[in-house]
């Protein structure tokens, strides 16, 4: 192999790393069989947090292959079986009254949106966790703490419209976008932790 040749492939094996370290996000398993239907359970431990921080987990429990209802859908059918009262979903009770294997449960110590006019910054500090309402507890969980600046990440031209397509990331570049707002936060922070549920196959 020449010089050149040798060249070219540490090249090609360094650009490959760089993708598969920026994109690949290894799964954790689950503590038991995989649900089939899911729901979401729409009740804060908090009511001082907004309710958009809901926004996008159930497209993106969806999103892994999995059957869920609709936020409003689920939110609806547990209010008219009258298992919304408390904090903590009742899974063994919601099981049977929905149809569903598990209730998808976010818990939420810190969502904090700045800004006046505009989205300025975002904290956050988020537990998700899956729960067997079929008595096997805990089936996967994942935390996420983090905060967003739009000083940090604000480098694209003022004048450009909000709704045009995204820039073009460089190979080890951020792949944060810039938010507008709350629901554009918390759609992207369940996107971002879904990618650790494993997919349904089905």
């Amino acid at each position: 192999m020449t010089r050149t040749a040798v060249v070219l492939w540490c090249l090609f094996v360094s650009v490959a790393g760089a993708c598969q370290l920026g994109g690949v996000v290894e799964p954790t398993p689950l503590k038991g069989p995989a649900p089939h239907g899911i729901v979401v359970w729409p009740v804060l431990s908090d009511a001082g947090v907004a309710r958009d921080v809901f926004a996008g987990l159930d497209l993106a429990v969806r999103g892994r292959g999995y059957e869920v209802l609709s936020f409003a859908v689920g939110q609806q059918r547990l209010a008219e079986a009258g298992l919304l009262e408390g904090v903590e979903p009742d899974a063994a009770r919601i099981g049977p009254a929905l149809g569903v294997d598990a209730v998808m449960q976010l818990q939420v110590g810190v969502f904090a949106i700045g800004g006046d006019r505009s989205l300025e910054n975002a904290r956050w500090s988020l537990h998700w966790q899956l729960v067997s309402t079929r008595g096997g507890g805990v089936l996967w969980s994942y935390d996420h703490h983090g905060s967003w600046d739009r000083r940090d990440t604000d480098t694209s031209d003022p004048l450009r419209r909000h709704d045009a397509e995204p820039e073009i990331v460089p190979i080890g570049g951020s792949s944060v976008p810039n938010f507008r707002d709350a629901i554009d936060v918390a759609a992207w922070l369940h996107k971002k932790a879904m990618e650790h549920l494993p997919r349904c196959e089905r």
